[in-house]
């Protein structure tokens, strides 16, 4: 029986479809009359892709948020700030080096991707999406996604992508931002103060909630 209320990696549905008029078969033997239901998918691939990015971006937020909490718990001798500025400002420089954000190929995040509308019988599991055949019947296996894992992985994208761009650009300020003599203390503790708000809104680099919007 095919199950569509939670399709998750590595697991996949595969259906039949004719590369000709788009139609989507996959017959099972039913007890009754299917009661069939209206199903929404999003291409395999699209969702593989979704997925690929949002753990290369996970994995640089990991990268970056180390270096966030090492500035959020400093905690400087007198007269030794001027020190620990610049030992955080190399780490900061570091980090923005080696997890440097990828050039923002995903735009269409803003939007849901393109679905498929199937009928499904949650009894035997048959689908069926008929089309007006033009006369090119060729079948080919195609694997989909339900379209409300793609949506709750795609929410959770959009958030670790505000995560990551908050994180650059605190650790950027850091990197690149030396304070005028005397000022090491007062920058540093205003540094830490958005790190800390930073790990309570993210704690494990997204928000607790879904996106809300970055600390201020």
């Amino acid at each position: 029986m095919l199950v569509l209320n939670c399709v998750k990696p590595p697991v996949r549905l595969t259906i039949p479809a004719c590369i000709g008029c788009g139609a989507m078969r996959k017959y099972e033997t039913c007890p009754g009359t299917c009661p069939e239901r209206r199903v929404e998918l999003v291409r395999g691939s699209e969702y593989d892709q979704l997925a690929a990015a949002g753990m290369a971006c996970r994995d640089r937020i990991r990268g970056l948020q180390a270096v966030a909490a090492e500035l959020a718990q400093a905690d400087p001798a007198d007269g030794e700030w001027e020190g620990a500025y610049g030992a955080l400002q190399q780490s900061a420089r570091a980090a923005l080096r080696r997890f440097r954000q990828v050039p923002e190929d995903r735009d269409d995040l803003a939007f849901p991707a393109q679905t498929v509308v199937v009928w499904r019988c949650p009894d035997c599991g048959g689908v069926d999406a008929p089309q007006e055949c033009i006369d090119v019947c060729i079948w080919r296996p195609a694997q989909w996604v339900d379209a409300a894992c793609y949506e709750q992985e795609r929410s959770r994208a959009l958030a670790d992508r505000e995560a990551e761009r908050f994180l650059a650009a605190l650790l950027g300020r850091l990197a690149f931002a030396t304070p005028r003599a005397g000022q090491w203390e007062r920058s540093l503790r205003a540094l830490q103060a958005q790190a800390r708000r930073m790990l309570v809104c993210w704690p494990d680099g997204e928000p607790e909630s879904g996106p809300q919007g970055g600390p201020g």
